[in-house]
């Protein structure tokens, strides 16, 4: 790696490689602008037959470093293995069961650690199946109105305005258009009395399904196991439940298989990782580590590697 403002950077070299690069890619000015983080104008005249007007020597040192970080993921692109997306365990396919369950109208709870792949299964069953509604609640979107605004979004909804009751009859109107729709609230622990007394009245007004998803302590606090009895007329609807604190073993194997692992003892570090707070995600992140080093070394994956990375992630705080 080198420093472009400690070195001769040809103005002139960059700009015939930016404007080459372009047009072998197909990315827009726009896109560029957003991986060399030169604004869309400044960029455009800098790649056009005119040039740049302004100092065209700080443009020239941010497509040097645009071009850097290109050579280097090039330099890794033949070693790493692709980081899988969705693929199905155990586990993803009782949610998506649960998921099913919802799309007929009923209302539904998933409870689980981090690493079972929740969030990963209801953005999987959203985009194959029509009419599926996921919204994530953040502590800034827990109340009622933020919530309604995070959902009418999450429909299409761009700038979503009104009153909590505007906003409920808008949400309202649009599964009522829509055939077996389903609300996913993923990370619903973050919601309020009233956000949630909310959804649950929708489901009883247009028969829209619901799917809470959220930590291990949402379903105790819905059936009242924290102290709460606010929400009986929910438990009360609730007509399928799924709780899972870690990954179980053949999860932590369908990941290893994702990845193209199928070493017995490579599995078992996998396993091992696995089966511990973080699940999946951290086992995850361990392989996106270890691998790393594999490649700087030019060598296959070893279970030395994916210890070290357990270390250095568990150290770090990863583990949580």
């Amino acid at each position: 790696m080198n420093d472009p403002t400690a070195q001769p950077i040809d103005i002139e070299e960059q700009r015939v490689w930016l404007t080459e690069h372009r047009n072998s890619t197909g990315f827009t000015w726009s896109e560029l602008a957003k991986r060399t983080g030169v604004k869309t104008g400044t960029l455009s005249q800098f790649g056009g037959q005119k040039g740049y007007a302004g100092d065209e020597q700080k443009i020239a040192e941010a497509v040097f470093r645009y071009r850097q970080e290109l050579n280097m993921q090039a330099s890794f692109s033949g070693d790493l293995p692709q980081i899988p997306g969705y693929f199905e365990t155990r586990s993803s396919r009782e949610l998506t069961n649960l998921l099913h369950w919802g799309k007929r109208g009923r209302i539904v709870c998933g409870a689980t650690g981090s690493g079972i792949g929740k969030s990963e299964t209801s953005k999987h069953f959203r985009a194959c199946f029509p009419n599926v509604y996921l919204a994530e609640m953040s502590k800034s979107s827990g109340g009622l109105n933020t919530m309604q605004i995070a959902l009418l979004r999450a429909m299409g909804v761009p700038a979503p305005k009104g009153t909590p009751l505007a906003l409920t009859h808008q949400i309202c109107d649009i599964v009522r258009s829509a055939n077996q729709p389903l609300i996913i609230i993923d990370e619903a622990q973050h919601l309020s009395e009233n956000a949630i007394e909310e959804i649950r009245h929708w489901n009883d007004v247009t028969g829209v399904g619901i799917a809470f998803l959220g930590n291990i302590k949402l379903l105790r606090r819905f059936d009242g196991g924290t102290g709460e009895d606010a929400f009986a007329q929910l438990s009360s609807r609730i007509r399928l439940r799924f709780e899972r604190a870690i990954p179980l073993r053949e999860d932590a194997v369908a990941l290893a298989e994702a990845w193209q692992i199928f070493d017995e003892e490579l599995t078992k570090q996998i396993i091992s990782v696995s089966l511990r707070p973080g699940g999946l995600r951290n086992a995850t992140n361990c392989l996106e580590v270890a691998t790393m080093m594999a490649a700087l070394e030019c060598r296959p994956l070893q279970v030395d590697d994916l210890q070290s990375a357990w270390a250095q992630i568990s150290r770090h705080g990863g583990a949580a």
